[in-house]
């Protein structure tokens, strides 16, 4: 219920942002952004635009996924990262859907990538940092020390992305805003499901198999 709340939460933020046009008040941040641009900010804004791209997530997430499952050999951990961060990053894609906000105008912005479909909220890029952060807080930290700081960690990631589709003018900031409440109520739903349904029958079955091919 809790999850649910949130979602609605978040596209109802969405829906109220796409009602005040494209040029809200808040199209006054991305402007103010693309004055005096750095060739540092710009280059690393950049960079972040193309590795958290569908297709640099897809390959980022097989890439630790492999890492976990058969560097680390802890396949349910690799498994349950996987799962955290594709569907707090999917749920973006449906929140994109639904809401089909244009993006800011590129004009007015001086944007630096040049998006024309309706799909400015949630920010995509910004939901997969989020979907990341949380995943490695609830599913690698083993302890409250490690969690603060996988959490501090994390908002500066999120941060520095959000940060980054606002300079390339990319995206409002409703939109990067919005991405905390799409991909975090969708983890917190999924948490459940994968808690009591689906991770204990495969950790009785990956125990099963390992005590198979131990020798006797």
């Amino acid at each position: 219920m809790p999850a649910a709340v949130l979602y609605l939460a978040g596209l109802g933020l969405g829906l109220l942002a796409k009602s005040m046009g494209r040029t809200t008040p808040e199209l006054g941040v991305d402007v103010e952004l693309s004055h005096g641009r750095s060739a540092v900010l710009t280059g690393f804004s950049e960079v972040i635009n193309y590795v958290l791209a569908p297709a640099g997530t897809i390959v980022l997430l097989v890439l630790i996924f492999c890492w976990m499952a058969w560097r680390r050999r802890r396949p349910l951990q690799a498994l349950a990262f996987t799962s955290v961060a594709a569907v707090g990053w999917l749920s973006s894609t449906v929140a994109k859907q639904v809401v089909s906000r244009p993006r800011p105008p590129a004009d007015a912005v001086s944007a630096l990538v040049r998006e024309t479909q309706l799909d400015s909220f949630p920010s995509g890029h910004t939901a997969v940092a989020v979907s990341l952060a949380l995943a490695v807080v609830l599913v690698v930290a083993r302890n409250r020390a490690k969690r603060l700081l996988a959490g501090v960690a994390g908002l500066v990631f999120v941060a520095l992305v959000a940060f980054s589709r606002l300079y390339l003018g990319a995206h409002y900031i409703s939109d990067v805003s919005g991405s905390l409440l799409i991909s975090g109520a969708a983890i917190l739903a999924w948490l459940p499901i994968w808690n009591n349904l689906l991770a204990p029958p495969l950790a009785r079955r990956w125990d099963s198999t390992r005590m198979q091919r131990a020798p006797r």
